[in-house]
């Protein structure tokens, strides 16, 4: 039996520290992983590339605006799963900038009716300082998403349409191959089968 022995007097045991692939600033920018061609937005004049895309999305007069009315739904697909760990929303301060957002994971094909009404991941109510800061979600509910949907039902001013001009997503690529990274060191295609 063995038997445990306390650290000497005035001395203690350094406290447990979480692995650092969990610390906010161990996660990196996932615009890398979106799957871009899988990828769309709905009630929008303008394309998803424009807030999702690195270079793109840093320039304050590019938007991406709803159509018909406030709200704007889009669909982002990664190209392997991933962890969502936080998020940041660049927008305009002429009122026109998200209010209420509902993020949805690995459920494709959302219309509407169900972004508004089914069950979310987490909803946010944004106020003006937090649009250019980064957003920490709860990480617990991010964990395998193969699919993000944000679905922002209002504006900051109760205008006609929403405008965003960025959204930057921050995780992690859950441990795999991407196939579609893979390159062949040695060999011909087919040979070995």
């Amino acid at each position: 039996m063995s038997k445990m022995v306390a650290p000497p007097a005035g001395r203690s045991e350094p406290a447990a520290q979480p692995p650092a692939a969990y610390g906010k600033d161990q996660m990196t920018d996932l615009e890398g992983h979106i799957a871009f061609d899988k990828s769309e937005v709905l009630n929008a004049k303008g394309k998803l590339d424009t807030v999702l895309k690195q270079g793109l999305r840093d320039q304050d007069t590019m938007l991406l605006a709803s159509d018909a009315d406030e709200e704007l739904l889009m669909n982002v697909a990664f190209k392997s799963a991933v962890k969502v760990h936080s998020l940041a929303l660049m927008a305009p301060d002429d009122g026109r900038a998200p209010l209420k957002l509902r993020l949805i994971i690995n459920k494709t094909g959302q219309s509407f009716d169900d972004a508004r009404d089914g069950a979310a991941a987490q909803e946010l109510e944004l106020t003006p300082a937090q649009f250019g800061e980064r957003i920490e979600l709860r990480f617990v509910k991010f964990q395998n998403v193969a699919n993000l949907t944000i679905f922002i039902a209002s504006n900051q001013g109760d205008e006609e349409t929403t405008a965003l001009s960025g959204i930057k997503l921050w995780g992690a690529v859950i441990g795999g191959t991407n196939m579609a990274e893979f390159k062949r060191v040695t060999g011909e295609a087919g040979e070995g089968e």
